[in-house]
């Protein structure tokens, strides 16, 4: 399939081609930031006239991505109790003949899954919405990468685990305070430099986040010891790694059984390759450990399966074997184009279904099921993000993926909740969902001319077709297109680069964007080749939401609705999995609250991937690892409880089987004495 990210060639008048700064006036924007200590904590643009030249050049990708169009304003969705979803009763009789929608709303994960129901018989029922500023999500920030071994916890990187990182921030403060000059020097050069930094004024004030990097902090315990055979406390099946690695890699499968037609997936290629590099450093003196031994333990080695380049193939690419070290490409990895959005919802749209923007979903309606041991979604209410007029619709089923702004699903009213419910919920009183820490990167995107009669030959324009990752640092590809401007030919490419990471912060550090543009863009290709010339169009930060487990929560708080959240940046790599696993989850649930299965089924049917049928699949159940550990099950029947005055059966079997263990115990202490 042709890559459509290649546009036909154009003409532009020379009094349409502004000067190219190489991005001169945001990196010394970000040096007055590192000195000031100041946050990213706005929207950054580029001059006016070289967006304009971007928009005569890639209208498409403008359309895409919103280049130029996302204000700091947009943001204040993430203000504390902007981005609350209540739970209520719903009292009101359903008309009668009102249609009922199969409601998808949020990120990749829900258009995913509509996208399935879309090919199915049943594409005439499914509503997709979301709040219409895609501009500030993760999903428009990230650099869109399929990377499968990156599909893990972040502390599968030693560098990148919660003491490290802490002890690099404190060392980091250090080297600024006594020798600032040398550490803003270290920033611009080092391409390995760690870039994930601990915001400790946030961390500190904030109980829950004490508790949850407790947590995480246990979990790369168990999972990775110390980095060394042996050292581990679980085995290899326990670990997260081997549940996410092969969700992940369920992506080209279900993808393969969709047959959509257009590309949702860009695989690595003679064409366009994905690969990882070491840029301006020989050896990267043990840095990024990876713990690739006990990851091919895990998950086998043909998940991580990679192949270094020669020198001679890295000319070839463009690339400066003196500058570019130990590049490797990554064979069955790759990329999601940002074109992906837009061919979904025409999708939708094609299969009967509708598409609702600018609606921001603010409450979920439910009624009693079965004399109020479990409820059911009956409506959704709407709150329209340009108007605010509010609006309801009629429910089949809910789906969600409502990104790391949306923190709190809350039941309306209900029981109050004691100490030990507190800290288990994170001290989070009544909030369904497990406490979420913000790491916060920075995004940019790129526009690159390069005079062809200066560098003439197609050699030197592979490397900028390329996805190329250092650690948690990616770039891609947007899209390319020759341009002549008066006779003389050019070829200009548009970039997006992502990195970095502060927490538990909605801002993130300038250091990381700086970083980034000199020792990672800069070095790898080349901008400072003479007939290449660049400009920086827009810089903005770009959240993830992260769990203790730094994977994803999965949840289902009504008979007919499941959501995921908590993804932590793996939204992308598995977002076709996620929708569809959303659905299999959701069948089970609704036998679950029927009575069909019993709460011990439950939990095994998604212990073993036990799922027979999954609504508008009609296919084998690609499914095979354990996803109870993911599920929020305390929370399962925490609305009907709430809402409807009883207990609706217990919480969880798991607290049943708890009881009767201590209770056992206790008989068998009496008897002995």
């Amino acid at each position: 399939m042709r890559d459509n990210r290649d546009y036909p060639p154009i003409s532009i008048p020379p009094d349409k081609v502004p000067t190219f700064t190489n991005g001169k006036e945001i990196l010394a924007e970000l040096e007055t930031r590192v000195r000031n200590k100041r946050l990213v904590d706005e929207v950054i643009s580029g001059p006016d006239d070289v967006t304009d030249f971007f928009s005569l050049v890639f209208p498409e990708v403008k359309r895409q991505h919103h280049v130029g169009d996302t204000r700091t304003s947009d943001y204040k969705i993430w203000e504390k109790g902007e981005n609350v979803i209540t739970i209520e009763e719903d009292k009101e009789e359903m008309c009668e003949g009102e249609k009922k929608w199969d409601v998808y709303v949020g990120g990749p994960a829900a258009m995913c899954g509509a996208v399935i129901q879309a090919q199915s018989e049943d594409g005439g029922n499914v509503l997709y919405a979301h709040d219409g500023i895609r501009g500030i999500s993760n999903w428009k920030g990230s650099a869109s990468s399929y990377i499968l071994r990156d599909i893990c916890p972040l502390y599968h990187g030693s560098n990148y685990n919660s003491l490290y990182v802490a002890y690099v921030t404190l060392r980091d403060a250090l080297h600024r305070r006594v020798n600032f000059p040398g550490y803003l020097q270290t920033v611009k050069s080092d391409g390995l430099w760690v870039n994930v930094r601990i915001y400790y004024r946030a961390l500190l004030s904030d109980p829950g986040y004490w508790l949850l990097a407790l947590k995480n902090q246990w979990n790369a315990v168990k999972d990775v010891g110390l980095y060394m055979r042996g050292t581990y406390l679980t085995s290899a099946s326990n670990t997260t790694a081997y549940t996410s690695i092969i969700h992940g890699s369920l992506t080209p499968v279900i993808l393969k059984e969709l047959n959509l037609p257009y590309t949702v997936l860009y695989l690595s290629n003679e064409r366009y390759m994905s690969l990882d590099a070491a840029p301006g450093r020989k050896k990267s003196k043990g840095r990024f450990i990876n713990a690739k031994d006990r990851l091919e333990e895990t998950v086998g080695s043909e998940m991580l399966e990679e192949r270094a380049l020669s020198k001679e193939e890295a000319r070839s690419r463009g690339y400066d074997p003196d500058r570019v070290f130990n590049l490797v490409e990554r064979p069955i990895d790759g990329a999601f184009p940002m074109s992906v959005d837009q061919d979904m919802e025409e999708d939708i749209i094609r299969g009967g279904g509708k598409i609702r923007d600018r609606s921001r979903l603010v409450s979920v309606l439910v009624k009693p099921v079965r004399g109020g041991q479990d409820c059911k979604v009956t409506r959704v209410r709407w709150e329209d993000a340009v108007t605010g007029e509010m609006s309801t619709t009629a429910v089949n089923t809910l789906t969600t993926s409502l990104g790391p702004s949306a923190t709190t699903l809350r039941v309306s009213s209900g029981e109050s909740v004691g100490l030990f419910r507190r800290l288990v919920g994170g001290l989070q009183p009544g909030n369904l969902m497990q406490k979420i820490m913000l790491a916060t990167a920075s995004t940019m995107v790129f526009l690159i001319k390069i005079d062809k009669t200066q560098l003439p030959g197609e050699d030197m324009l592979k490397k900028f077709r390329d996805d190329l990752g250092v650690g948690n640092k990616h770039y891609l590809m947007l899209g390319e297109r020759e341009v002549d401007i008066a006779g003389k030919p050019y070829h200009v490419f548009a970039i997006q680069g992502s990195g970095g990471g502060l927490f538990p912060c909605r801002h993130s550090h300038p250091e990381a964007p700086l970083n980034f543009i000199n020792a990672v863009l800069n070095t790898t290709l080349q901008l400072d080749t003479p007939g290449i010339e660049f400009e920086i169009l827009s810089l903005r930060t770009c959240s993830r939401g992260v769990t203790a487990q730094n994977f994803m929560r999965l949840a289902a708080p009504a008979a007919n609705m499941t959501m995921v959240y908590g993804l932590g940046g793996l939204g992308m790599g598995t977002m076709v999995p996620n929708g569809l696993l959303l659905k299999a989850v959701m069948k089970q649930r609704g036998m679950l609250a029927e009575g069909v299965i019993s709460e011990i089924e439950f939990r095994e049917n998604l212990k073993k991937s036990k799922f027979d049928v999954i609504p508008h699949w009609g296919k084998e159940n690609p499914f095979s690892r354990d996803y109870f550990k993911f599920f929020d099950m305390r929370t399962s029947r925490s609305a009907a409880r709430q809402l409807f005055g009883q207990r609706a059966g217990s919480d969880s079997s798991v607290f049943q089987a708890r009881s009767s263990t201590f209770k056992s115990i206790f008989r068998l202490l009496r008897l002995r004495r």
